[in-house]
């Protein structure tokens, strides 16, 4: 079995804290400038990243089994959790929510969209050209009004190009950007963006960085050009995942271990987010200022959902 290289396992438990904590901050949108402007600039590479590494480890897609594996470990827990979210909406929170297979909850979505992104990767890893292809295909995509949430085919287009480019490269791409002076550089840079956009970023485009609507629903740009804000939001999306990647730690860290664990966090920290969003303290938060809570609630998430009980449990789901 090929050594695991310490560089993506901190990558990938890096960013699943930062979507533990981005889907808290999620209750607290406009209620801070400073809250909301962290949120969007998460959402800028957080996703992206994680699809990106998710397509550098599908280099053995069109090995004989490989996607009935794929499929397996990504639909069977997509079904499981779907039935038990619903019913965890209706029944704790009384949400009215229909039980349908075909519209992922929350952030179930990346688990159909990972499956179809590696589906279309049997086909787009054969066409020359076929990152372009894909960037073109999911700049049109958006004037399909009818594209949306049904099987998150709406997000699979609009995430399915960094999911290529994650396929396209090798591994001392990576190692090429861990320099120390590219890091101190891309640390600069990553404040000075998050600067900017805490200044000038309308706190209402966020739909934007999530790929879930067509363009019709996004009314804050003329049709005619919204081709070209998506590929404008590509660009600046791909220069800050960049900077992450320069940012990631090349070594062992006191951390590094979670990395294995990173799919059963994303499937159950839902459960514990939606706990906290319907408790007393997210008045508690706004009224008293105490946003600070916020990261010590993302922490605890993660070390809960990492105990030896939560694995065990985990693995009959997702082995």
């Amino acid at each position: 079995m090929k050594k695991r290289n310490p560089y993506f396992d901190n990558a990938k438990v890096i960013l699943i804290f930062l979507v533990v904590f981005g889907h808290i901050l999620s209750e607290f949108l406009y209620k801070d400038r400073m809250i909301s402007s962290i949120y969007l600039f998460i959402f800028l590479f957080h996703m992206p990243a994680f699809i990106l590494i998710s397509g550098f480890f599908a280099k053995g897609i069109h090995k004989p089994g490989y996607l009935v594996n794929v499929a397996k470990k990504l639909l069977i827990p997509y079904l499981i959790f779907q039935i038990f979210y619903t019913f965890y909406y209706n029944v704790i929170f009384q949400n009215g929510l229909s039980l349908s297979p075909f519209t992922p909850r929350w952030a179930l979505w990346f688990l159909v969209s990972l499956f179809l992104w590696n589906v279309m990767l049997l086909l787009f890893s054969k066409i020359k050209y076929g990152l372009l292809l894909a960037v073109i295909l999911s700049l049109m995509i958006g004037y399909f009004s009818h594209v949306g949430g049904f099987l998150s085919l709406s997000r699979t287009f609009f995430f399915f190009p960094f999911f290529l480019f994650g396929y396209y490269l090798k591994e001392e791409h990576f190692t090429k950007l861990t320099s120390k002076s590219n890091k101190v550089i891309s640390a600069a840079l990553m404040v000075a963006l998050f600067a900017l956009m805490y200044k000038v970023l309308p706190l209402d485009g966020r739909a934007w960085l999530m790929g879930k609507q067509p363009y019709e629903k996004m009314t804050d740009i003329t049709l005619h050009f919204a081709w070209l804000a998506r590929f404008g939001v590509y660009v600046v999306m791909g220069l800050v995942t960049l900077l992450f990647f320069t940012l990631v730690p090349s070594k062992k860290t006191f951390f590094t271990h979670i990395g294995p664990l990173t799919i059963s966090i994303y499937l159950l920290h839902m459960l514990l987010v939606k706990l906290l969003h319907e408790s007393p303290l997210v008045p508690f938060i706004i009224e008293h200022n105490q946003y600070w809570l916020l990261v010590v609630f993302a922490f605890a998430i993660m070390y809960i959902l990492t105990r030896k009980p939560v694995l065990l449990l985990m693995k009959f789901v997702t082995k």
